[in-house]
C-alpha cells in the first residue's frame, strides 16, 4: 500500500510517497507503526509522550481525518487513499538566539535531553530542533553573531524546553 506524507515528514522518510506492507485489513495503527519501525524519528512527530496522536496531524483516508472514522484501531478499507499531514499552516516560528553560537545551542538542547539525529537535527522527548547560524546582527560597528533554531512538537514538551533553554542561555552555558 502506498502512503503520500507532505511537509515536513517528507524529509524524514526520503520522499511523499512510501511503500508499506500494512493495508486493507491492517488498522491504521498498525500502519503508523510499520512507518515508526522504519523511520523511527517519525514517532516524536506523529504521536506525544502519553502515546496519542498529536492533535495538529491528521491521518487521512480517502478525504477523510480517521478520528472521525473510528480513530487509529479502525481497520483499512479496500482501495484506501492514506495521507498523513504535518501541520503546515503557521508552526513554530524561528527562534533567533544572538550571542550562543550554533555549536553551544547543539550543547545546550543535548544536555535538555535532546539526542542528535543530524549534525545539526536535535530530536527530544515530544520536540525537534533544526540549528542554523543566524545572520549576524548589526548593532553600530558591533556584529553579533549566533544561531536561528526552527522548533517543532507538541506544544507542552516545547513550553517545558523554552523554559529550560532560556535559563541556559541567560547563564552562559550553566
Amino acid at each position: 500500500m502506498k502512503v503520500r506524507l507532505y511537509a515536513t515528514l517528507r524529509p524524514l522518510v526520503g520522499g511523499s510517497t512510501v511503500e508499506v506492507e500494512a493495508g486493507p485489513g491492517s488498522t491504521v495503527r498498525e500502519l503508523l507503526e510499520e512507518l515508526i519501525q522504519r523511520w523511527p524519528e517519525l514517532k516524536s512527530e506523529l504521536f506525544d509522550s502519553s502515546g496519542q496522536l498529536h492533535n495538529n496531524i491528521h491521518v487521512f483516508i480517502n478525504g477523510r481525518d480517521v478520528r472521525y472514522l473510528g480513530g487509529l484501531d479502525m481497520e483499512i478499507p479496500e482501495d484506501a487513499e492514506i495521507r498523513i499531514f504535518p501541520p503546515v499552516g503557521g508552526g513554530q516560528p524561528t527562534h533567533s538566539y544572538y550571542g550562543v553560537p550554533d555549536w553551544l545551542m547543539k550543547e545546550y538542547l543535548l544536555d535538555l535531553g535532546g539526542v542528535a539525529k543530524d549534525e545539526w537535527v536535535i530530536v527530544g522527548e515530544g520536540w525537534r530542533a533544526v540549528i542554523s547560524k543566524a545572520t549576524p546582527n548589526q548593532i553600530g560597528s558591533l556584529r553579533v553573531g549566533g544561531a536561528d533554531v526552527d522548533f517543532s512538537g507538541d506544544p507542552a514538551a516545547l513550553e517545558a524546553l523554552f523554559e529550560q533553554l532560556h535559563w541556559k542561555t541567560l547563564r552562559g552555558g550553566g
